[in-house]
């Protein structure tokens, strides 16, 4: 199956940096940007179904690596020598 996904959402589910700093925030925004593909007519309900699925998944996927990259320092604002 070939299913189309727009350009720009997809961009934004590429943005791992961001998805990792700010996983909730960047998931609203992926889920608000499927929504209004949806009402542009952009896609039909079911890659609205199947973007919103991956954005679940980019989500939890994102709070994986936060949690892995805060027990390692990586979002310490402390400086280490």
């Amino acid at each position: 199956m070939n299913t189309f996904f727009p350009s720009a959402w997809l961009a934004e589910l590429d943005d791992r940096f961001s998805l990792i700093t700010d996983p909730d925030g960047r998931a609203e925004v992926l889920s608000e940007m499927a929504y209004a593909a949806r009402r542009r007519h952009e896609v039909d309900d079911s890659v609205l179904c199947e973007m919103l699925e991956l954005v679940d998944a980019a989500k939890l996927w994102a709070l994986t690596e936060h949690e892995e990259a805060s027990a390692f320092g990586l979002f310490d604002n402390k400086e280490r020598y």
